[in-house]
């Protein structure tokens, strides 16, 4: 099974975006120590790469579509849209969804 979520791959998949290879690397660099943050943080005692093969690959597209130029030429998060995906994840999260 090919991890989504490996450094290489984000690689791969930044190599897309309108950036150039070096800040693709760094860029790659950069979400892979926010989910290393995220799972120690958030999931204490859980094996980062377990955990990391679990997350589903579109995941990847939504942080890259999420992301900006800052003004000061920095790649950052669009804030607007990184909290709308935030809120609506939480509610879906939150409240049971009835089916039928």
């Amino acid at each position: 099974m090919t991890d989504p979520f490996s450094p290489e791959r984000i690689r791969q998949r930044l190599s897309v975006e309108q950036i150039s290879p070096a800040q693709a690397d760094r860029l790659a660099e950069a979400v892979a120590e926010s989910l290393q943050r995220t799972c120690k943080e958030w999931f204490p005692g859980t094996d980062y790469d377990n955990w990391r093969q679990m997350l589903p690959e579109p995941l990847l597209d939504v942080l890259v579509q999420l992301l900006t130029w800052g003004e000061d030429g920095q790649i950052v998060a669009d804030y607007r849209p990184t909290a709308a995906a935030t809120c609506i994840f939480l509610d879906l999260q939150n409240r049971p969804i009835p089916v039928g």
